[in-house]
């Protein structure tokens, strides 16, 4: 267990020098590593030290008390011709290193894809060997009685290997065993990427029936049979890695780190296109990765740039399926800096609402998003989905007395979802849901008990009806009436009598709405929580390199509305005046709208509910919420009061860019 963490704890520290891009202080790689900021340097040198003392992936420039680096950044890109490679085959006791064994161990190596020599002998697994993998190997307890012990074949396969890069059919199996016992034995593992035969047969040798070894090697005409023989299997690995490398050559691939790039299209491919990140900033801002035309393939944002972007080619599983589909397109990268993380996530969302990225998820189609309105007229009140939103709403140059506005909640994301809750809140309630005009007659949902029929004229039954409408808004809204049962309840009982009439596929679909019910009364939670948002935040920054500054942006209805820069010597007038605005009223948005329902331009909502995320999820210590229009004096020159203190202790911690010097206080 212990040896298996450490091998993860340096795959860790691996993948963290591929993000950063550059050599890591000893100290600070250390920190990381344990997650802690104030660990001792000479404890963090000892366990950096005896974590990659062994491993080859790593370098040190200027001692061990230096700058930790990748072996593989120091290493000229070689022609493939020039490289030596080793064709490697282990047999095993079973499938999982640690808990089983090595048998055998074959290895051919190629210099000039030649063969030149043959590694290959039984090992003694010092445990019995499965009836099962005797069958498959042919490999009996009595063959490997008297052959060495790992620890002894060890040596001398070391420096069979020695300078040259492993080749292997289905490489993470041989090589996860073969560093097991490397840590084990000596504290160490193999250098930086073996390839794998496997997915290159599947590239470069389409069609076949299956990729054992022994079916591509029978395909590219091996010499030998795949076996499941060590030497055997390492020959027939080699023939086909020199066939493969063959038909690379011929597509114009003809060094290593090429060949790494083709070898991996789901990973390898796109850590080849780290180049495109080297002159990227470590400060905040948005990036746009474009294809070979020029056109903007995806959109993000990032707290450090480089590290962020480094990250999606590094760490490329983790990311969603649009972004891999991104980095396999991608060919230049284009990037903008902002003074702060807030102002790139703002800043994203402006970017995708103008170019509509085809890799992007959300904010691509924001004209799609749908809101629930509730429109009177002679029949009652009727609740309904739409995608298109009232001119007042979207141009603020539109006037339309509160009045006459029809009632609206959202926008939502999803139209069939909403269609489906709507669709349940009208068979949980005897609601209108038809646009017919008043005839004397009831409709046949009225006549079965389905609708109060607010459409036959009867004043009291209309406003009975329009009543039952508001409430189930304001269940909607987050605020249930006791007058009315919990839609929630209802869908129970709608299911329960349709499992008793064994519709079984009707009651789950009741399940579903009811899901979808829930998320939209907690997509309405979340977008008034957003709209209620008020605060200023604070960063430290250098202005032009000269003095140090504050960076502050204030965030008014949830957006972002001011930004400004506050400068030591008129600190309090920058910051009032940035402030007066809003306080004052001629920057507050939807001043005289009712309080009780919200509703938003489709192409806010993205942008509200990202700057809500940002609040609740960066954590960032210099936030102080401020009062909104209304305030009264004192409490605005309280607020000032304490935004000034706050721009004065975050002023305190601005640190001089590499070259400047801190001006005396």
């Amino acid at each position: 267990m212990q040896l298996q963490l450490s091998l993860r704890v340096a795959d860790r520290l691996h993948e963290t020098l591929l993000v950063r891009g550059e050599p890591l202080d000893a100290v600070e790689a250390a920190r990381l590593l344990i997650a802690s900021p104030s660990a001792p340097p000479s404890i963090c040198l000892e366990i950096l030290t005896a974590l990659v003392r062994q491993d080859r992936r790593f370098s040190w420039e200027g001692g061990e008390s230096g700058h930790l680096s990748l072996t593989h950044w120091e290493i000229p890109d070689l022609d493939l011709a020039d490289v030596p490679f080793v064709a490697l085959d282990l047999e095993t006791t079973g499938a999982r290193a640690g808990a089983s064994k090595i048998t055998e161990v074959g290895a051919v190596r190629i210099e000039g894809f030649r063969e030149v020599r043959h590694f290959g002998t039984l090992v003694n697994p010092q445990r019995p060997i499965p009836p099962m993998i005797t069958q498959i190997t042919g490999i009996t307890h009595e063959m490997v009685a008297d052959a060495p012990r790992i620890e002894e074949v060890m040596p001398e396969l070391l420096e069979f290997l020695e300078g040259a890069v492993v080749v292997a059919h289905n490489a993470p199996f041989d090589v996860g065993f073969l560093n097991y016992e490397l840590q084990r034995l000596r504290g160490r593992r193999l250098g930086e990427g073996a390839i794998d035969t496997l997915p290159l047969a599947r590239a470069l040798a389409p069609g076949l029936p299956n990729y054992r070894l022994r079916t591509v090697a029978d395909a590219l005409g091996a010499p030998v049979t795949a076996c499941h023989r060590a030497l055997a299997d390492a020959q027939a690995a080699g023939h086909v890695f020199v066939t493969l490398a063959g038909r690379l050559q011929e597509r114009g691939i003809t060094r290593l780190s090429e060949l790494r790039a083709y070898n991996h299209p789901s990973s390898r491919s796109v850590v080849e296109k780290l180049g495109l990140t080297r002159d990227l900033p470590k400060t905040p801002g948005t990036y746009r990765f474009l294809d070979e035309q020029g056109q903007i393939l995806y959109v993000g944002k990032a707290d450090r740039l480089r590290e962020r972007v480094r990250s999606h080619f590094v760490e490329s599983e983790g990311n969603s399926r649009k972004v891999r589909q991104a980095l396999r397109m991608v060919q230049s990268i284009d990037w903008d800096e902002t003074c702060t993380p807030l102002e790139a996530v703002v800043r994203e969302h402006e970017l995708i609402l103008q170019h509509r990225p085809v890799c992007n998820v959300y904010g691509t189609r924001p004209e799609a998003y749908s809101y629930v309105k509730v429109t009177g007229g002679g029949c009652g009140l009727n609740l309904s989905v739409t995608s298109r939103p009232p001119r007042w709403l979207v141009d603020a140059a539109t006037k339309m007395p509160h009045s006459r506005r029809p009632l609206l909640i959202g926008p939502f994301r999803g139209r069939t979802r909403m269609n489906a809750a709507l669709g349940l809140i009208q068979r949980c309630y005897p609601i209108r849901r038809c646009p017919r005009h008043p005839d004397g007659h009831p409709c046949m949902r009225a006549d079965h008990g389905g609708c109060l029929a607010p459409c036959l004229g009867d004043p009291q039954v209309r406003v009975q009806h329009d009543a039952l409408v508001m409430d189930i808004v304001e269940w909607l809204t987050g605020r249930p009436d006791p007058a009315i049962v919990e839609p929630l309840e209802c869908a129970d009982d709608l299911i329960r009598k349709l499992s008793r009439q064994h519709r079984y596929e009707d009651a789950q679909r009741i399940r579903e709405a009811c899901d979808h019910l829930l998320h939209l009364r907690r997509s309405y939670a979340d977008l008034a929580e957003a709209r209620a948002l008020c605060f200023a935040a604070f960063w430290p920054t250098w202005d032009g390199g000269e003095e140090p500054s504050v960076r502050l942006n204030v965030v008014w209805n949830g957006a972002l509305r001011e930004t400004a820069t506050l400068h030591p010597q008129r600190l309090e007038e920058e910051l009032a005046a940035a402030l007066a605005p809003l306080w004052n009223g001629s920057n507050s948005r939807g001043e005289g709208e009712p309080a009780s329902l919200i509703a938003v331009p489709q192409t806010e909502l993205d942008s509200l509910l990202a700057i809500r995320r940002w609040f609740h999820e960066a954590g960032h210590p210099a936030t102080i919420p401020i009062p909104g229009p209304k305030a009264d004096s004192t409490l605005i020159d309280t607020t000032l009061t304490r935004l000034t203190r706050e721009a004065r202790r975050v002023l305190s911690m601005a640190m001089p860019p590499p070259g400047a010097s801190r001006p005396d206080a």
